[in-house]
């Protein structure tokens, strides 16, 4: 008994008995338990970053934002020690995040910080009752990256940047610097006088051939073996920090990545609102500064050559972002196109720009060809009057693709020979409908297709052949909205494009099909005709 009880006294007289010392050690290592959990949590980011005790309900709240904004969000979460709420915040591009909130938006995360404030609105619009836009809680600038060696294309602006061969442009449907670039660009590029926007304009057709990645631009073309110049942010230059990287702030425009709040409203209300005022606290804007971002608190240039905070602009309007949606999905979109070009006599007199109207035909058709990345197909028949029997005209080369068995070679061959085929008169409506005919046989559901028909006047078959009536009949029993055709009418040497305009209205308009006349004087007038063909802008014919 006495050994039994010996350290029993021991005790009592020692300090605290061994009921207490259970307690208190039970609590140390707790209280250590909770405290590495969490450091492992806002370490490894993985979540859920857990709140303490004492909280009646704990909501499980999720956060998604962008590969760039994710760390920061993380850090911030796990430090919310008196937020009753389970933070769980992931990383997903943009794009992908947009898909949740389709239909009932059942998959929609409770809270999302996208890199663009017009991505969010577009969001919202959609159903004003499921979800809430908050102000941005940080920005970073869109600005040319210049590896050390190269030099931004001059004068330095999107528009220059967005065609300029040794760019290389992040994939404008995945990456808002992509989207960015490309809608800042092409306002800019409208906005030319018409020497300079053709000019710039040709350049359209190789953007396709240089989009990579948003990921490898600053692993791979800052330097290294592949350098080019290319749009990013400034968060991402200040992450990366690649040496001999150098930031060009474009002179005419500043646009910024925002990063607002938005809000599912069955989001817990207390939860978000400590949430977003973390993110903007003084220590919030310091973690998000220290990351390469900027706050409401602090715009100032995060990189050296970055951008005063009074030149960021605001994002592109919503016009502009669909008018670059239309010209990316043409771009990437495939074009089949058939071209035509009149051969008849009066080819041979001289154009108003100097040479022949077959030379500038001949150049035109060239210069447009060259606008097509390798991914498009296209094919060039002649037409004037008997060319083979009773046939007014003739396909020198089929419709292919242009990145495939040397069709561009044979293609600028067939064009360098149109100006010894010259004579006869125009066989235009029987042409046409030879054209739209094989067109729509040969139709392709995955492309644009196009039949695009260079002429310097009217319908002048002595022959016969068809009439305007009998062409708008043929052509409409061939026409189907399954296979839309879409028929540029190019008219050259004074032809009056009010003359033309009957024949365009020959042409059916079912399923985006339809015609369009247009008039060249210079062989680069016909960037525009391709360009607003890319645009899908064909003009109604009165």
């Amino acid at each position: 008994m006495g050994r039994h009880g010996a350290p029993t006294r021991r005790g009592r007289g020692a300090g605290p008995g061994t009921g207490t010392v259970v307690v208190v050690a039970l609590l140390v290592a707790l209280l250590a338990g909770a405290v590495a959990w969490r450091g492992w949590v806002a370490t490894t980011g993985t979540g859920p970053f857990l709140p303490w005790a004492g909280c009646e309900r704990t909501p499980d709240v999720s956060v998604v934002t962008t590969a760039a904004m994710a760390p920061v969000v993380k850090d911030v979460a796990a430090d919310l020690d008196d937020v009753c709420a389970r933070f769980t915040v992931t990383a997903e591009a943009p794009d992908v995040t947009v898909q949740r909130y389709a239909g009932d938006g059942e998959g929609a995360p409770d809270v999302w910080l996208p890199d663009s404030s017009l991505l969010a609105e577009e969001v919202a619009e959609g159903d004003r009752t499921t979800v809430s836009v908050g102000g941005p809680v940080a920005a970073t600038p869109v600005l040319i990256a210049v590896p050390s060696g190269l030099e931004a294309p001059a004068p330095a602006s999107w528009g220059t940047t967005i065609v300029a061969p040794t760019t290389r442009l992040p994939e404008p449907t995945q990456s808002t610097v992509g989207r960015i670039a490309l809608m800042v660009g092409l306002a800019e590029i409208d906005a030319l006088p018409a020497a300079a926007r053709s000019t710039s304009l040709s350049g359209i057709g190789g953007m396709l051939s240089r989009v990579v990645p948003e990921a490898s631009l600053l692993s791979a073309h800052a330097g290294g073996t592949d350098p080019a110049v290319f749009p990013t942010t400034e968060q991402a230059v200040h992450e990366a920090a690649p040496p001999g990287l150098s930031v060009v702030v474009p002179a005419s425009a500043t646009p910024a990545l925002e990063y607002p709040v938005v809000t599912s409203r069955s989001a817990p209300a207390e939860a978000v609102a400590a949430l977003t005022a973390a993110l903007t606290s003084a220590a919030g804007s310091d973690a998000l500064r220290a990351a390469g971002f900027r706050t409401p608190r602090d715009r100032s240039p995060v990189v050296e050559g970055g951008p005063a905070a009074a030149a960021l602009d605001v994002e592109p309007s919503p016009e502009q972002a669909a008018a670059a949606q239309r010209m990316w999905a043409a771009v990437a979109t495939p074009t089949r196109l058939l071209t035509v070009i009149d051969t008849s006599g009066s080819m041979a007199q001289s154009a108003a720009s100097g040479g022949s109207r077959i030379e500038v035909a001949s150049r035109a058709a060239t210069g447009a060809i060259q606008l097509l990345a390798d991914h498009n197909s296209v094919g060039l028949w002649t037409f004037s009057t008997r060319q083979q029997g009773d046939r007014d005209w003739t396909q020198l080369q089929a419709v292919g693709e242009l990145g495939r068995e040397d069709q561009r070679a044979r293609l600028a061959f067939s064009l360098g020979s149109l100006a010894t085929r010259l004579g006869g008169d125009t066989g235009l409506y029987d042409t046409l409908d030879a054209a739209y005919r094989r067109a729509v046989e040969d139709h392709d559901p995955t492309a644009a297709n196009l039949v695009a028909l260079f002429t310097d006047g009217v319908n002048d078959d002595p022959a016969g052949g068809l009439t305007l009536a009998q062409l708008t009949t043929r052509l409409r029993e061939v026409g189907s909205a399954d296979t839309p055709v879409t028929v540029l009418l190019v008219g050259m040497g004074g032809v009056d494009a009010r003359a033309l305009a009957p024949v365009a209205r020959a042409v059916p308009t079912g399923g985006g099909g339809g015609a369009a006349v247009f008039t060249v004087e210079k062989p680069e007038d016909i960037a525009d005709v391709y360009v607003t063909m890319l645009l899908r802008r064909v003009p109604q014919q009165g």
